[in-house]
C-alpha cells in the first residue's frame, strides 16, 4: 500500500474547503449543513491539495470572495449564496485552464 506523504499542500487544501463548508452552513443557519457540508470541504479540499493543486485552491478561493462581495451588494442572503458558489466556480474553470498554459 502507497504511503500518503501529509504535505502542506494537503493541509492548506483541507482547512481552505473545510472552512468553506462550514461558513456555507453558517450562512444558511443549518448546524447539520456545517457539518455536512464542512465534511465533504475538508474531504475534497484535501482530495485537490494531495493532487497538487495550491494554485487552483488560491484561484477558487479568489473567485469565492469577488462572488460573495457582488453578492453582497445586492443585499439578498440567497443572492450571496448563488454569487459566492458561482464566482467559486467561474474561477475554477478559469484556474484549471491557467494552469494547463503555466504547465506547458
Amino acid at each position: 500500500m502507497p504511503q500518503i506523504k501529509l504535505n502542506n499542500d494537503v493541509v492548506l487544501g483541507g482547512l481552505l474547503m473545510g472552512m468553506t463548508g462550514i461558513l456555507i452552513g453558517v450562512v444558511i443557519n443549518s448546524p447539520l449543513t456545517m457539518f455536512i457540508a464542512g465534511t465533504f470541504g475538508l474531504l475534497t479540499g484535501t482530495l485537490v491539495g494531495w493532487i497538487g493543486g495550491r494554485f487552483y485552491l488560491f484561484i477558487v478561493c479568489f473567485g469565492s470572495l469577488v462572488g460573495a462581495y457582488f453578492g453582497y451588494q445586492a443585499g439578498d442572503r440567497d443572492i450571496l449564496i448563488i454569487a459566492s458558489g458561482t464566482g467559486a466556480a467561474i474561477a475554477g474553470f478559469i484556474g484549471a485552464q491557467a494552469s494547463l498554459f503555466i504547465k506547458k
